[in-house]
């Protein structure tokens, strides 16, 4: 920052030649180590023209010894011109160290060194390596002349065999040497190559910008950079889609399918030419930004130690489940080991009764009521616990819209549905045990977890600063929009209950429909997954198909829509699921921008009708993703029955949630399993991963008022789906599973946006040179 110059604006600065003056000050090097064995063999050369006149490869002797004078002298002009320009790369390396990003002029003088590597050297480069190539050529010509005429001179027996063999030999292309010269014409091809690349391209920008002199000028308007981004869309696009075989699609894009994504990139990256920033800049930016936020991080946990009768009056909730753990922590260590094994034994005993249970709740439909209970009385204990917090630190804590949990999809048996709940995932959302609740008839109390006296206090300070407590801490980033400062508030994830009916509840739909979500990938997946066995099954698989008459290989089907010739997508999602064809009721696999593939499918062990939508896959799906402009829900508010007005949603989303309710309304393939007897009293769940659960979260909202009960289980959602309210009324039927620290639930367009301003103040800030942070970023370097 800012760019170089060199006649016309590069893509890197001056700082970023370190690497290539590095790289070419070796070749040069290199291309020393081999010139001097090659001058030193040239000179211990034992020299036999006159074999060359005799078998007629020659027509006088004076051509050899010119030739080979002429082969000495370049060979010493080489080495010179090696070592100045090993000169030429030292200096411009220590050159390019120097300053900031943001000082430039102590590297004022690479200029007319990149100059002067790129014109004259280059010619002289140019110059060499045509000599060298043409050196070499010729002398594996003569000699392959003479090879072949001594030959023939043996084979005729005009020739002393012996003494035909010592003079071939002898010839130079014969000679272990020789070999030196060859890598030298490769070293120099490479240094003739790459400089050639360059300056080509700074001859384009500079013949552009000449013509753009002689014609009138004109402002550069919005429309004109659009279109710019839009070709530049294009060729990445048509580049990608080409090198991988259009496996990942792209053959459906048309010009007007990066119209949208023009315009988002010119709002995102539109500085109306007052920033100069190469990739490096924003590479360093970013380095140094996570260590300043972990840096961050630690101070507040020093503070947190230093200042704990502050933290314990502002912070109730923190104090609340840090007392909480305190005194889980003092009984544990009472408890004997004996005591601690019968335990949990009789937890475990408890929670399988307690599965079952859950399984007949399940099945007899009465999730819908629990969930809404359970998070009633959530909320309500939420609003208890805030009283007496300030409103910015409420505005801060406050409970997302969606519950976030985090679940494995390997930890769900052989791929298989299971049913099986994972109760030590944890959650964002902080809740106290310390009131009373009621949950699905399922009542506790416990007494009021806070420090009642003086020495419990000093006690809870000592425990604070143990390792193992501070360990268990985490700290929520906060952005404050109003003058851009970064917050980090303590807090202590809540690790979810066997006892809690609803966290089981959660977990357990979780866990066995978190393999739906991913099968909806279909056969690419299911290779991935199954990297040796998976093609040859799926191969196995539609060659018994065909050979037994298998009614979806030899009959076309009206309930599966855009699968390949093979039939591999359906066969992949039965295999993943290990469900039977009865089971898979609709699937429809054509894909284009706004066009996402989904599935029906029928879980009849928990009477459950599901359609999971598939997520980002091929091109087609990364422009739904970046259509990123938020679109109006005032006129589907009105259609499908919820509150609309001022209301927003993700553009490419809310295209891929109308085109599945259209689909869906086309083939009545969902309408008629819902009313139908067979599937009497089955539920509905919308599933989706990634894109698809985006658009799972926004078709359920729409089909809200045709099916009530539905829920939507949302795995890693982009996190700019909805607007706020939208988002807060859509809790009660759509529960969204984060694992860990996964970017996408947290990427939103105001992320981004924070994200760039940090990355640009951060630049500003860099008072060391960029090399520094990237050693010490790769080989952790103390003291940088």
């Amino acid at each position: 920052m800012p760019a170089l110059v060199v006649w016309e604006r590069l893509f890197v600065a001056g700082d970023d030649l370190r690497i290539s003056s590095t790289l070419m000050f070796l070749l040069r090097l290199l291309q020393i180590c081999i010139m001097i064995p090659i001058i030193y063999n040239l000179s211990r050369l034992e020299h036999d023209p006159y074999i060359f006149v005799e078998v007629g490869c020659i027509e006088y002797e004076d051509n050899y010894w010119m030739w080979y004078r002429v082969a000495v002298a370049s060979c010493f002009v080489a080495l010179l011109y090696g070592i100045v320009g090993a000169v030429i790369e030292f200096s411009i390396w220590r050159i390019s160290g120097m300053g900031t990003p943001t000082e430039t002029e102590v590297r004022s003088r690479l200029v007319p060194l990149c100059k002067c590597n790129m014109v004259p050297m280059l010619m002289i480069r140019t110059l060499g390596f045509a000599f060298a190539l043409f050196a070499m050529l010729f002398t594996e010509g003569y000699c392959r002349c003479v090879d072949d005429q001594l030959t023939n001179l043996i084979d005729d027996g005009s020739s002393d065999r012996g003494e035909a063999m010592q003079h071939i030999q002898s010839c130079p292309s014969r000679q272990k040497w020789f070999y030196c010269i060859r890598i030298l014409v490769f070293t120099m091809a490479c240094d003739v190559f790459f400089p050639t690349v360059t300056f080509c391209v700074v001859m384009r920008k500079r013949i552009r910008t000449w013509y753009r002199g002689i014609r009138p000028t004109r402002e550069r308007s919005i429309g004109d950079k659009e279109k710019s981004w839009q070709n530049t869309c294009k060729r990445c696009f048509e580049c990608s889609s080409i090198m991988t075989c259009y496996m990942f699609g792209g053959q459906k894009l048309t010009a007007g399918s990066y119209a949208d994504v023009a315009i988002a990139l010119v709002d995102f990256l539109d500085d109306e030419g007052s920033l100069d920033i190469v990739p490096s800049d924003i590479a360093a930016a970013l380095i140094c930004l996570v260590n300043v936020q972990k840096q961050k991080q630690i101070e507040r946990k020093n503070e947190l130690l230093q200042d704990s009768v502050g933290v314990f009056a502002k912070n109730r909730r923190f104090t609340t489940n840090l007392y909480k753990m305190f005194r889980e922590s003092k009984a544990s260590r009472k408890e004997s080991k004996h005591t601690r094994v019968q335990r949990k034994l009789h937890n475990r005993t408890k929670s399988w009764i307690h599965d079952c249970a859950l399984g007949e709740s399940i099945r007899a439909n009465i999730f819908e009521e629990e969930a809404k209970t359970s998070i009633s009385s959530h909320k309500e204990r939420n609003e208890d616990i805030e009283t007496g917090i300030d409103k910015q630190q409420e505005a801060a804590e406050e409970s997302t819209s969606v519950v976030e949990v985090v679940v494995s999809p390997n930890q769900v048996d052989g791929g298989q549905l299971s049913s099986e709940v994972h109760t030590e995932s944890k959650l964002d959302q902080e809740t106290e045990d310390g009131e009373a609740s009621l949950v699905s008839g399922y009542s506790q109390t416990t007494a009021s977890v806070c420090p009642q006296s003086e020495p419990e206090l000093t006690e809870l300070r000592e425990f604070l600063g143990k390792r193992e407590t501070m360990a268990k801490i985490s700290f929520r980033l906060i952005h404050s929009n109003s003058d851009s400062s970064l917050q980090f508030l303590p807090i202590i994830p809540r690790v979810l209950s066997p006892q809690n009916c609803f966290d089981r509840l959660v977990l357990g739909e979780g866990a066995r429909y978190c393999s739906v979500a991913l099968a909806a990938y279909s056969w690419m997946l299911y290779i991935w997954t199954n990297m040796c066995t998976g093609c040859c099954e799926l191969t196995a698989d539609t060659l018994c198909g065909l050979c037994t008459c298998k009614p979806r290989y030899c009959h076309s089907s009206e309930h599966i829509i855009g699968d390949n010739a093979c039939g591999w997508k359906q066969t992949a999602v039965l295999k993943t699921l290990g469900i039977s064809e009865s089971d898979f009721l609709y699937a429809n696999f054509s894909n284009d921008v706004g066009v996402n593939p989904y599935i029906i499918l029928v879980d009849r062990k928990w009477k459950t009708i599901l359609l999971a939508i598939r997520g980002t896959l091929s091109m087609e799906d990364m422009i739904s993703d970046v259509t990123i402009s938020p679109t109006s829900l005032e006129e589907c508010g009105e259609r499908f029955g919820f509150d609309g007005e001022g209301e927003y949603c993700h553009n490419g989303i809310l295209a891929g949630a109308k085109w599945v309710y259209e689909d869906l309304e086309r083939h009545g393939i969902l309408d008629n399993a819902m009313k139908s007897q067979e599937y009497a009293g089955f539920k509905l769940r919308i599933i989706g991963h990634s894109l698809g659960a985006g658009i799972a979260a926004m078709l359920s909202l729409m089909l809200r008022q045709t099916f009530p009960l539905l829920r939507c289980l949302a795995f890693s959602p982009p996190g700019c789906v909805f607007s706020e309210k939208t988002a807060e009324d859509t809790k009660e039927f759509i529960c969204s599973y984060v694992l860990h620290n996964d970017v996408v639930p947290r990427l939103s367009y105001v992320a981004l946006v924070n994200l760039r301003n940090d990355i640009i103040e951060m630049i500003v800030r860099i008072k060391v040179p960029k090399h520094m942070i990237f050693e010490a970023h790769l080989f952790a370097v103390e003291g940088t």
